[in-house]
């Protein structure tokens, strides 16, 4: 499958300011299950400096410097990345849990760090644990389509994930909600779990598109396997991963601060997405 992205992010600020250093997390990872062919980002206004580099999870970043001040802040993002058929999981070793990663033992570690209070999630994920008979594969299926039921369908801008707990007490929740409490599960579980922002495919009806997020899970044997909880699926050539990590706030597109003169601000942020493939 062949993605055309064109992804817009316009910061406006009230009064001028000087931008500190921007991380900008907008190209995809290295993965063989993607191809990028076309990679464009154009920035406003021109920064002085722009270096690649690597974060500590391996997504590509750009570190971003700039002179003068400024009253906003946009960035133009060009994509065309071919997706592949991903190959059936090749599931190897024991797969009860929770999973003995015996020499991934420590580069798996940051991601089974409990992300909410084991107690507050018991009832959730106990009945699985227990229908699965603790067989990853079979518990991860169930858990996809457990959370699916909490999607409502609707969109929020701005902030974090909400809590797991939160998402279950409230029923409801959008992607990133979703994702942050499948997370939860499988670490609880002894899972290895991560965050991963990116794009997908759609219906091919809505004009405007916004990030998506899933989790991908580290089963030995079969690395890291993508579980998108929103459309109850098992990630494949339908999805474009930017970045992931073992928390939300390393995923996000933009990250950096600024300075200003005045004793007040106000900044606004508007993103515009369109997606095509074929």
């Amino acid at each position: 499958m062949l993605f055309e992205i064109d992804h817009l992010t316009h910061y406006h600020y009230s009064t001028p300011v000087r931008l500190g250093e921007q991380l900008l997390r907008f190209l995809p990872r290295d993965c063989a299950a993607q191809q990028p062919l076309v990679e464009q980002v154009a920035i406003d206004p021109l920064p002085i400096s722009r270096v690649a580099v690597r974060d500590e999870w391996d997504n590509r970043i750009e570190r971003v410097r700039f002179a003068d001040e400024t009253d906003h802040l946009d960035i133009r993002v060009h994509l065309e990345v071919a997706t592949l058929e991903r190959p059936p999981a090749a599931w190897q070793g024991n797969l009860h849990l929770p999973i003995d990663y015996a020499e991934q033992a420590g580069a798996v570690a940051p991601y089974l760090l409990p992300l909410e209070n084991p107690a507050l999630l018991e009832s959730f994920v106990r009945p699985m644990l227990v229908n699965s008979q603790a067989y990853a594969p079979d518990f991860l299926a169930s858990l996809n389509q457990a959370i699916h039921a909490f999607y409502h369908c609707g969109v929020r801008l701005e902030g974090a994930a909400q809590r797991p707990a939160e998402t279950l007490a409230r029923g409801g929740g959008v992607c990133r909600d979703l994702t942050l409490l499948f997370m939860a599960a499988c670490r609880q579980a002894g899972l290895a779990a991560r965050f991963v922002s990116g794009y997908q495919q759609g219906d091919g009806f809505r004009q405007q598109r916004f990030l998506h997020a899933w989790a991908e899970v580290c089963l030995p044997g079969a690395g890291w396997l993508g579980y998108d909880p929103t459309h109850n699926a098992i990630v494949g050539s339908e999805h474009i991963a930017i970045a992931a990590a073992a928390n939300q706030a390393a995923t996000m597109p933009l990250q950096g601060g600024y300075t200003f003169a005045g004793a007040r601000l106000t900044s606004t942020l508007d993103t515009d997405i369109r997606i095509t493939t074929r």
